[in-house]
Formats: C-alpha cells, structure tokens, sequence
C-alpha cells in the first residue's frame, strides 16, 4: 500500500516540478539581469520530465536539450555582474546579443518537441481536453519567449545610435539621436512590461494544459512508469548512473579557473561545490561519504581564496604592484587552509570513486596519476595566490596538472559507467 502511495504520488511531483521550474522564465531580463536564473529553471524542467519523457521520444529529445540551455544559462548567470555593469554598450550589445541568438535557438528545439510530445501522447491516450490546450499553450511559449529575447535585445541596439553619436557633426542629427538614447529606460520598462504580461499569460495557459494532462494521463502513467521502469533496477541504475556522471563531468569543468580583467568567469570554487552536488547523485549507487563530509569546506576556503585575492589583491599578474607585506602574511594561512582542504576533498572523492567501481563489482581501480597531477594543480595554484608574482611560472604547470587530472578522472568515470551499462544490457 505503502509502495502504491508513493506510485500515484509520481506525476503530481513531476506537475509541480514543471510548474516550479518554468516559472524561472516569467521574468523578463532587461540589460541582461536575471532576477530569477533561468539555470535552476532548467534543472526544475528536466527533473519534471523524466517520467513523461520515458514514453515519448519528442519529450526526451525535449529533455535533453533543456541541459544545453541550463549551460547556457549558467554561462549567462557567470557573466551577468559584468553585463549589467558595463558602461560601454556596445560590449553588452554583443553578449547579450550572442546569448539571444543560442537561447533562440533552444527555445524553438524545446518548445517544438515538447509540446508535439506532450500532444501526441495525449492524442494516443485519449487525453481530449489536454490536446485542445496543447496548441494553444504552444503557441502563447512562442510568444511569450521571442518577446521575452526582443525585450532584453531592442533596447541594446541604441549602442549602435550611441556609436553614431561620437561621429556625428550635424547638431540637429546629434540632438535628434541623443534625445532618441536617452529614451532608452523607458524603451526598457515598456519592453519589459509587455514581457511580463505576456509570461504571465503563456504560464496561466501551461499551467491549465499541465493540470488537465496530469488529470487525464497521470495515474496511467504511475502504473506504466512504476512496471516497465522504476522496478527494474536494469534500467533504473544506467539512467542514474550517466546523470550522476555528467555533473561530475561539468564540476570538473570548473578547475579551469578562467578570468576576465580580474573578474572570474570560471571560478575554481565551484568545482567542489558541484561535486558536492554529485555526491547525492550517486545515492543508491555507492555512499560517497568523504566527498558528502569535505566538498563544502573546501569550496568555502577555496571561495575565500578567490574573494581575497578580487578585493585585496585585485591587480595580480596583470599590473606590477609590489604587493603589500601584510596582503602576503594574511594570504599565508588562508592559502594553506585552503590547500589542505581541496587536497583533502580531492583525495576522498577519488577514494569515493574507488568505492563505487568496487560497488558495482569492478573490482579494484587505480587514481594515482590523478592525485599525483591534482597536488601539483593544488601547490601551483596557491602559490600563486600566496606571491602574485609566480603567477607566470606557475601557470603552465597548473594548466598541464588540472587537465591531466580532468582527462583521467572522466576516463576513469567513464569507464565505469561503460561497464556498468554492458553488465546491465545483459541481464
């Protein structure tokens, strides 16, 4: 009874879960500020959608690229500060440019699948009222997303009237085009405003086709979900597995550490953090308990590390300054806490990984030419922090360490799941 509970309960979290996260997208994002970033959004929508995407290929496709646009997204919450920031408007003309045009193109693949999916499927199962509100809903996304882009793209385009201005000799043309720019935080606020009524439309239109689908479909789909897949640990466990793989993939990505005019783009910080993150992933699978205990004071020391350095040490290697004594004395215990904290937390987790190759009945595994290249990324990285001025000697050697780390701990992952993949198709 207990089992069948929690059975019917599956849909209804799946319909909450698609409400929660495309509620991330009402808001429009005038100069590029996301109020509510649209990253989270995407991993509320691709969590919505595993159970229904198991029984539709459009929904799955729809799924997936919900991931690309959630990096996408992340990218664009990375870079927003700088964004919004900016006083030269032909810089945020092109990033926010070039982030419409790949959000565009997403928009039309995730939409189009989705809703042809959601579609088809209630055309196959009877689910009449669904397909009446599925067009419509359909149609309102379009809407409601191209003029959410158009509300956050017009406005930047008086950067080209803006350049004129520096050219312009006319004083009546000059006059004309500077009272035009000046208009542009109404230009916004109208833009804006018309994109937040038309969201809040387009949400009220999927919320009515989610309520009525789940209504008509979902307690076929618990039944179908629970017997063709969630008792059948063959497929469950490959499923779980690769998703678990992939954001640690991603965490990994992080070590690259990647800086703009002293500004992290790429903070290596965040690296722990997502590992932190796939340690949950793997439950079911192997504990990873020392990467569960470790992850999080090893992001907190190593964000302080980068915090330090932006606000007391903000030139570095760009400008030579000769750096205070006590800048140097304070990094001293910061940089060392840091460092054995990351070597900790790298240790664990590739003892964690061990773990779960030998859970899975694989036996032992090797990780020491992954330790071996992450203590000298670690040792290259905070001297670096500590003395500003090996910055240039040391970064060769850390780019070398941290990318033969990466490529043998996704080799190692990787083949780990490869392997737990065969050993299932075969049952």
């Amino acid at each position: 009874m207990k089992r069948k509970n929690k059975t019917k309960s599956l849909s209804k979290i799946s319909k909450i879960l698609l409400l929660s996260g495309f509620f991330f997208f009402i808001n429009p994002v005038p100069f590029g500020l996301d109020i509510l970033p649209d990253a989270i959004g995407c991993l509320l929508i691709w969590l919505g959608l595993t159970q229904l995407s198991y029984f539709d290929g459009s929904v799955e496709e729809a799924r997936r690229y919900t991931l690309w646009l959630s990096v996408v997204e992340l990218i664009h919450l990375l870079i927003m500060r700088s964004v919004f920031l900016t006083n030269i408007g032909s810089n945020r003309l092109l990033a926010v440019s070039m982030l419409s045009i790949v959000q565009g193109i997403l928009y039309i693949i995730i939409i189009k699948k989705l809703f042809g999916g959601i579609s088809y499927y209630a055309l196959r199962n009877n689910c009449n009222t669904a397909l009446t509100l599925s067009d419509g809903a359909a149609f309102m996304a379009y809407l409601a997303f191209f003029i959410r882009i158009g509300a956050t793209l017009l406005p930047e385009l008086l950067a080209l009237l803006e350049m004129r201005l520096s050219i312009e000799v006319n004083p009546d043309t000059y006059d004309a085009i500077a009272s035009f720019v000046a208009m542009k935080p109404i230009i916004v606020v109208l833009l804006s405003a018309v994109a937040l009524g038309v969201a809040v439309a387009w949400y009220f239109s999927l919320a009515r086709l989610l309520r009525a689908f789940y209504s008509e479909a979902g307690a076929e789909l618990d039944i179908r979900y629970a017997n063709e897949f969630s008792s059948r640990p063959e497929r469950v466990i490959p499923k779980k597995l690769r998703f678990a793989t992939y954001v640690t993939y991603f965490s990994l990505f992080f070590i690259i550490d990647f800086s703009i005019d002293g500004t992290r783009i790429i903070p290596a910080s965040f690296m722990f953090l997502l590992l932190f993150v796939s340690a949950f992933l793997f439950n079911g699978l192997s504990e990873f308990k020392q990467t569960k205990r470790l992850a999080i004071p090893a992001f907190l020391l190593l964000l302080g590390s980068e915090l330090f350095t932006k606000l007391l040490n903000p030139n570095g290697a760009v400008v030579i300054y000769e750096t205070d004594m006590s800048v140097v004395l304070c990094a001293v215990p910061l940089g060392l806490a840091a460092l054995v904290a990351t070597l900790l937390c790298v240790r664990g987790f590739l003892s964690d990984i061990r773990a779960l190759a030998f859970d899975l009945g694989q036996g032992e595994i090797s990780t020491g030419v992954h330790w071996a290249a992450y203590c000298v990324a670690a040792v290259c990285y905070i001297s670096s922090f500590v003395i500003p001025y090996f910055y240039s000697f040391f970064y060769l050697p850390r780019l070398v360490a941290a990318a033969v780390f990466v490529w043998q701990t996704v080799k190692t992952v990787g083949n780990i799941y490869e392997k737990e993949y065969e050993r299932c198709m075969l049952l």
